[in-house]
């Protein structure tokens, strides 16, 4: 709705406002006139219900065309702030038009997050795969949760929250079931799913509209991370990294002769010598790689910092098997690259990127 000439636009919901405060304060008064000038209130629902009922069907009117959660969840709170003010007025008819109006705002409510329920659920993405960068799914809906959120209606906290665990577990589908299964490898799908929820967890957040959805993607979060310092770790080592899994068990004290027996050593000492001349190569590829893969900077720092610290745990365990295998030193000694020297590498891209 239009204000004044030069003034600013009014939306539906301050009309709204400013339209119950001076209907409360009219109606109010006349009930209060009406009591101590002719001992009842009789005549007042005769007085005042053409004007309620004006009120209502221009709710009514603008409801059925209104496609705003924002805006109705915002009623909702304007309705519960007049109601709040009306408790201590015995005016009965107004009570009855602010139940009707929270019961009609509500109503509308859940139709539109039902209408956005079924618009995720029934999304398709097309047959190419997506970029690994933020979808505009989960964008709008981290926007639009976190305005919800702000409002903070203790009225209808629980209603509200059960309707948006119903549509967070529809965003979570899209993108884990259509959107990141379209890459092909697993790398790349725990990419996407980051940037994605790294996006919901950071609108939330800034905006001041933490909720259940915070702490869910949250664990979603952390959990896709752990694959991908995983993956990509797996492409430039995966050799050494298998090695170490399947030789741990066989040189853990206490284990059989035979067991340690098992264990190829010229493999070992091949790991030793390939690492030794790549390791520097290696650890500039993963870092652009990784920064390759994450939108947000920070993101993309903190993730590599998580990828090379897991690299060196693998490869101080690597040469803790070394050790087991040699305990009087192995014959190509020379090749095998000292922690300090791998650690001061790491600390360098921590500081320098």
């Amino acid at each position: 709705p239009a204000a004044g000439e030069g003034e600013k636009p009014l939306h539906y919901e301050a009309i709204f406002r400013s339209a119950c405060t001076l209907l409360l304060d009219v109606a109010s008064s006349e009930h209060s006139f009406l009591t101590s000038f002719f001992g009842d209130a009789d005549s007042f629902d005769h007085v005042f219900g053409k004007s309620i009922f004006f009120a209502m069907e221009n709710l009514e009117q603008h409801l059925v065309t209104s496609w705003d959660a924002v805006g109705c969840l915002l009623l909702v709170h304007v309705n519960t702030a007049q109601r709040d003010a009306m408790a201590a007025r015995p005016v009965p008819l107004l009570a009855n038009f602010f139940a009707r109006v929270q019961v009609l705002v509500w109503s509308r409510f859940k139709a539109i997050m039902e209408a956005h329920v079924q618009s995720v659920s029934a999304f398709m993405p097309s047959g190419k795969a997506p970029e690994t960068a933020p979808h505009y799914v989960a964008r709008r809906y981290a926007e639009l949760v976190a305005s919800l959120r702000s409002l903070k209606v203790a009225s209808v906290e629980p209603m509200l929250g059960s309707i948006l665990r119903v549509l967070w577990t529809e965003v979570e589908k899209l993108l884990s079931e259509r959107l990141a299964r379209q890459h092909p490898t697993l790398k790349h799908q725990a990419a996407l799913l980051i940037n994605n929820y790294d996006l919901v967890v950071h609108t939330l957040a800034e905006r001041g509209a933490r909720g259940e959805e915070s702490t869910h993607f949250e664990q979603l979060l952390d959990q896709v991370k752990t694959v991908f310092v995983e993956e990509q770790l797996l492409a430039d080592n995966g050799k050494m990294i298998s090695f170490v899994k399947q030789a741990e068990p066989l040189l853990v004290p206490g284990a059989p002769p035979e067991d340690a027996a098992k264990v190829d050593k010229g493999a070992m000492e091949h790991l030793t010598r390939e690492f030794y001349d790549k390791w520097k190569a290696g650890i500039e590829a993963i870092h652009r790689d990784v920064v390759q893969s994450f939108s947000n900077f920070k993101l993309g720092m903190d993730i590599l910092k998580q990828v090379l610290t897991q690299l060196l745990l693998y490869y101080t365990r690597f040469l803790d098997l070394v050790k087991q295998a040699f305990p009087h030193g192995p014959p190509f000694a020379q090749y095998i690259l000292s922690i300090p020297t791998l650690m001061n590498e790491i600390k360098h891209f921590s500081r320098n990127f």
